[in-house]
């Protein structure tokens, strides 16, 4: 018999499962124990009722029974939860860790899937959505099925008729639970993708406020946000009544069925059965049992239905997750070796060297054929319109797109992702908006550098044209800012991310359009900074007409077909 196949999201799930594979192995032969609690406690209690009914005793073996699998199913049913949910913990955690550590290495790439509040989501909302189906839903299938199994069998011996009833409702639960739950998965999917968008748009929100107040836009953006949050208020409230109607659906069935093995065995007792009056077709005890098996029998069922929302809504976040982690860089690259003997010697190669260097995405060009060098301390101005690959450039240098033709050599060597750790060290990017994190500006400057000595620090801020405006807040470079830079001008946040590459010691400096949110005065402040605070570097500088970057030796034009060019200095550096 062939295995049913599984979706990409289950076979995730499944990978996922593997790791904690002994915990949920130790799960399994909890409920097995469970399960022959489960009749031992009926078949007590059963011999209890009886004995008081007929013959007006107490039997103390049949309570001790009874009393034993009670205790011993409720110390089973709490190691149990406690396993899945350290189990859904391990899970979560580690998988949370490697998402952060994916799109740490994925670098501006990460872009192409969402806006970092969207990846935001996935990583923490996402990921704390597997907790159900891990903590609740895995251990229950088996449970589900070896219970009621059990059930069966135990009931088979005692009466046919409600092994019937039992077998033949079991199949219709499980039905309605699966018709209904894959309504579930598509709500789920739609919920997540409308939450993505309500970060995203918050995000925005908040780091524009303060342009869209110049603009007086703030009721159009606060109008948008409140659209967005009501279509997520709509289809949260629609998965959950998904959710309570998979539940009273399957409450009714087990209700009825439940009432059916009551109704047979009460008419049987009062031998008024149709195809059997006057005989009773069990007795009391086993009547008693059969009663007292047949909620335990359903309860399974019913709690995977409860469940089963959580396998959706699990399958749902598993999808987006896989997205980020299925983005990947390529393990080689399309470079040419060089077996030139004089590569050895470092010193008379170019630092940079790009040859017939070419991308293009699903047809589209990304970047146009580049042969250009940039020597040792070269400082190079690159300009050109939107759209001619500048950030793609970017990109391959900073080791994050490795689909390209053509060559681009360090030092006369193809950048290979095994020195590619190597290579980053090396290099202090500067993109259009820096990134920062809750905390104070210290921590901020060290993020990524590790502990600095204050005399490092000190020295940083005073290159980096910083030390005035630091040195003038109350606690200096232990004042707070958050994500935004609250409280700290554009030009201030540009240097002091010219003082973080400093302080990073890095030989070359890329910097992406470091001054496009700046006004020209302030542009200007920010591009002398960077002349003084580079001098020694390597940079390669993108910056538009508008923002001229006069002290730079190379001055490259970029063009839908090439780079050109333009003015080339030798540097004389002493």
């Amino acid at each position: 018999m062939r295995k049913p196949v599984k979706t990409p999201e289950q076979q995730f799930l499944f990978d996922l499962q593997q790791a904690e594979k002994g915990r949920f192995q130790a799960v399994k032969w909890l409920g097995v124990l469970i399960a022959l609690a489960i009749v031992a406690q009926a078949l007590g209690l059963a011999t209890v009722f009886a004995e008081l009914v007929l013959e007006g005793r107490f039997p103390l073996e049949a309570a001790a029974l009874a009393g034993g699998a009670f205790v011993l199913k409720a110390v089973l049913q709490f190691c149990r939860e406690q396993i899945c949910a350290t189990a859904s913990r391990n899970i979560r955690f580690s998988l949370r860790q490697r998402l952060i550590d994916h799109l740490t290495f994925l670098g501006p790439k990460r872009l192409e899937l969402d806006e970092d509040a969207g990846l935001s989501t996935r990583v923490y909302e996402q990921v704390d959505a597997l907790d159900d189906y891990f903590s609740r839903y895995v251990p229950q299938v088996f449970l589900v099925t070896f219970v009621p199994l059990t059930i069966l069998f135990s009931v088979l011996p005692v009466s046919w008729i409600a092994f019937a009833i039992f077998a033949f409702t079991a199949p219709l639960v499980v039905f309605f639970m699966i018709l209904v739950g894959h309504k579930a998965a598509n709500a789920n999917r739609k919920q997540f993708q409308v939450l993505s968008l309500l970060s995203n748009q918050f995000m925005d929100l908040n780091q524009g406020l303060a342009e869209l107040k110049r603009l007086e836009q703030t009721d159009s953006a606060r109008e948008r946000l409140a659209l967005t949050a009501s279509e997520y208020q709509r289809t949260t409230m629609g998965v959950l009544r998904l959710a309570f109607l998979s539940t009273a659906t399957l409450e009714l069935f087990s209700s009825v069925a439940i009432a059916m093995v009551a109704l047979y065995l009460g008419l049987g007792l009062l031998e008024q059965l149709p195809w059997q009056v006057g005989v009773a077709p069990v007795s009391l005890l086993a009547a008693f049992y059969l009663l007292l098996l047949a909620p335990e029998f359903y309860l399974p069922l019913r709690q995977l239905g409860n469940d089963y929302h959580a396998k959706q809504k699990a399958e749902a976040a598993a999808t987006q997750i896989a997205e980020v982690l299925a983005l990947t860089h390529a393990d080689s690259c399309d470079l040419a070796a060089t077996n030139d003997p004089a590569a050895s010697a470092a010193q008379a190669l170019p630092l940079i060297e790009f040859k017939a260097l070419h991308w293009s995405n699903g047809g589209r060009v990304r970047l146009a054929n580049l042969s250009a060098q940039i020597n040792p301390r070269d400082r190079v101005w690159l300009r050109g319109h939107s759209g001619v690959g500048k950030s793609s450039l970017m990109a391959i240098l900073l080791g994050f797109e490795q689909h390209f033709q053509g060559q681009f050599l360090i030092e006369g060597q193809p950048l290979r992702p095994t020195e590619m750790a190597a290579w980053r060290r090396r290099l202090a990017w500067l993109p259009q908006t820096p990134e920062w994190v809750q905390g104070t500006i210290r921590q901020n400057l060290e993020l990524g550098v590790g502990h600095c000595t204050d005399d490092a620090l000190r020295n940083a801020l005073i290159k980096a044209q910083c030390w005035d405006f630091v040195g003038s807040l109350r606690f200096g470079w232990d004042t707070a800012i958050s994500e935004a830079g609250t409280g700290l001008s554009g030009g201030q946040m540009q240097r002091l991310s010219i003082a973080r590459a400093l302080l990073s010691q890095a030989d070359i400096w890329l910097l992406d359009e470091p001054c496009s949110s700046l006004d020209s005065e302030t542009a200007e402040q920010v591009l002398n900074t960077l002349d003084e605070a580079s001098y020694g570097k390597t940079v390669l500088i993108i910056s538009h007409d508008t923002h001229p970057v006069i002290w730079a030796n190379q001055q490259w034009l970029m063009t839908e077909e090439g780079v050109h060019v333009e003015a080339q200095t030798p540097i004389t550096y002493v």
